[in-house]
């Protein structure tokens, strides 16, 4: 029995876990499929009022120190005089209206994930997720001390296979948009999905282009389009390939 369930350990979930772990009085646990922490981000790139969000749990500026910063942006386009070439057309500063006094960084969403589930298990709370546990299923009664009923299912280690079911007051789905705390609850995802494709990969280049390290929209006159941005650490570059 426990006060909040917490399924998955991404974004939201973090934060809450993060959140609800100042409070000890409150008894929370937080389960996540994957055997352990992420590894690879799925969205780096954070924004200046998300930074805000950083310094409420403290650790606003260990972000920005390994971040890359993000401080303006290099547009190229088809060269007018030769279109089968391409040449810088602007340069824009990332914030020029002063909005945030953070800057709007790229990390890996795992470093974010880290930072808030470390203040998780600092806190008084002390929380530390439960890795390969899968949600299976809940059943709710309102009229009950624990109304959430949810069936857990153990998926490594020695205890491989098992299923559980635990009781809490409140049952948090933070397991993504293929939820299946929501699917459990009868709920459906609402709006369209892009059917837009990128290629996306993190490379180390050699290279004689001179904005390498500088966030690049590049056009091209019929070879598709390129978003490039530098990566922390100085050496590794990102493309989204249209």
């Amino acid at each position: 029995e426990m006060d909040v369930l917490i399924v998955g350990t991404g974004p939201a979930a973090a934060v809450v876990t993060a959140q609800l772990s100042r409070f000890p009085s409150i008894n929370a646990r937080a389960i996540e499929l994957r055997p352990g922490r992420l590894d690879v981000g799925q969205a780096d790139g954070i924004q200046a009022r998300s930074v805000e969000t950083f310094q409420a749990f403290g650790f606003a500026n260990e972000v920005v120190e390994e971040a890359y910063r993000n401080v303006e942006m290099c547009f190229w386009t088809p060269d007018p005089e030769n279109p089968a070439n391409i040449k810088r057309h602007s340069r824009a500063a990332d914030d020029s209206t002063g909005m945030s006094e953070f800057p709007h960084i790229y990390v890996n969403q795992s470093r974010i994930l880290d930072y808030f589930l470390r203040d998780a298990e600092r806190a008084p709370g002390k929380i530390v997720p439960d890795y390969g546990v899968e949600f299976l299923d809940c059943e709710i009664d309102p009229d009950a001390e624990y109304p959430v009923s949810a069936r857990i299912k153990y998926c490594a280690g020695e205890r491989s296979g098992e299923e559980r079911t635990v009781k809490a007051k409140y049952l948090v789905g933070g397991d993504g948009a293929r939820s299946s705390v929501r699917r459990s609850l009868g709920h459906k995802l609402h709006g369209d999905a892009s059917m837009h494709a990128w290629g996306v990969m993190d490379v180390m280049v050699n290279t004689d282009f001179p904005d390498i390290q500088v966030k690049c929209s590049i056009q091209s006159h019929d070879a598709g389009n390129i978003l490039l941005i530098p990566r922390e650490g100085g050496y590794l570059v990102r493309f989204y390939v249209d």
